[in-house]
This record gives structure tokens, sequence and C-alpha cells, in this order.
């Protein structure tokens, strides 16, 4: 990580260590940030919609005083500016501006990116799974385009979850050490299952066990044995899962 990067895009680091004390806390409350700024695009616009002027002004004073704490010193500008309008219940200052709103915490992400070495080309997929047959017939499957990150069980998926920025999950439900129900009790309970497409690889296809993986809003469902044609068809759903994503943010 290149504190240079930062520093020549304007980013007031050593404004920001005064608070943090030095770069390591830095860099690792950098990345919470980092992973939390599309969840928090998605949750500005869906307050926009809805027309929850409060709301969205209590994120946009959270989102200021972020931007402040790691040096995003013209960024936090914009935020403010939302926050008043916001609390003035002007609603058509914040229609009108939300466009540059989005473009500001893209820039930010996108410079996030960077710096933390995320690749611009390939996504992370978390693969999930107690076969090492299965995760190797993945990751060969989708190499060429996507970073694959193995878990063997529910307890690593969830540490990848909160070391990585997740594009999406391949999900076994029949594993040790938590089991694919409560990785999607985790993802609930964290705010993720709306935000991170999840499909259910298993070979369980009981109406019982097919029924309780479709009670969460689940992508789909993969039935083992699979083929490279099935998993193509797969990640076509999570492609088009991030195109309406981001025709709601628009």
């Amino acid at each position: 990580m290149n504190k240079e990067l930062l520093v020549s895009n304007q980013v007031d680091v050593n404004k920001a260590l005064e608070f943090w004390g030095d770069m390591e806390s830095y860099n690792a409350n950098l990345k919470e940030y980092f992973n939390s700024l599309l969840s928090k695009l998605n949750e500005l616009n869906g307050y926009k919609v809805n027309k929850d002027v409060n709301n969205y002004a209590i994120l946009a004073h959270s989102m200021k005083s972020e931007a402040k704490y790691f040096g995003f010193m013209k960024e936090a500008d914009v935020f403010l500016a939302h926050e008043l309008k916001g609390k003035e219940g002007n609603l058509d200052y914040i229609n009108e501006h939300f466009d540059d709103l989005k473009k500001t915490i893209l820039r930010i992400n996108s410079l996030l990116s960077e710096y933390f070495g995320v690749s611009k080309e390939k996504f992370n997929i978390l693969a999930v799974d107690d076969s090492q047959i299965v995760l190797n017939f993945i990751s060969e499957s989708i190499k060429d385009k996507y970073n694959v990150i193995k878990a063997f069980n529910g307890l690593e998926a969830i540490k990848k979850l909160e070391e990585y920025n997740v594009y999406a999950i391949l999900l076994d439900l029949n594993m040790p050490s938590a089991n694919g129900f409560e990785v999607l009790n985790y993802l609930k309970e964290h705010g993720l299952i709306d935000r991170i497409p999840v499909v259910i690889i298993t070979g369980d296809d009981t109406v019982e066990t097919i029924n309780k993986a479709f009670s969460f809003p689940i992508l789909d469902v993969l039935n083992k044995p699979f083929t490279p044609e099935n998993m193509q068809r797969i990640l076509d759903s999570i492609a088009s899962f991030y195109e309406r994503k981001a025709k709601e943010i628009i």
C-alpha cells in the first residue's frame, strides 16, 4: 500500500493520522470503510427514493465524519451539503445533486481499490464447500475471470467475508463447523444478504431443503454435480444481479 497514492490524490493522510495514530490503525479502519462504501451508496439511494430525508441526513452526516477521519476533506464537503439539505427536507436539491454524491463515492471507492490492490479486472468469488474436489472444479472453471477464495466450512466462510470484498458466494449447505444456513443467517444479520448474490451449491435437492434455502433471498440453486455450462449460467445471473442494482442506484 502506497501512502503517496493517497496524498497525490489530495487525501490528507497526515491529518488523519492525528486521529488514528499510525498507518497500521489507519489502514485497518480504512479497509472497513472501503468495504462499506457501495452499500452506503445503495442505502442513501433507498432513502432518497422513499423520501426519507431524516435518515438520509443521518447517513450523510456519518459519511461526512468518516471521510474527514480518513483525510477525504473535499469529499466530506459533498456529504456535508447533502446532510444539511436533508435536515432542511430539500428533496429537490438531493435529487438534483445525487449524481454528484454518487460520483464522489465511486471516486473514493476506485482510489481505495487501487490503494488496497483490489483487481480491477477480477472480482472475488467466495466458494464454500467441504469438498476439495468441488472447490477445485469451481476454481478451474472460473479462474480466468474471477479470483476464487476458498472456504471449507461456514466458519471459514465468515472469516473470509470479514477479510475480503466479495462479489458473489457459491455456498454449500451441509458442512461441518457452521453449515450453509448458518452462513445465510450471518449474511442476514449483518445486512449482506441483499447486497451479495448467493448461489446454493448442493447435492440435497429435497423439497424441504430447497424451500428452506429460498426462504432467504438467494439468487439460485445449483445442484451437484454441475458442469462448466452450469457455472456460466450462474455467472450470467450474478452479472444480471449487479446490472439491476446499478439501475436501482441510478
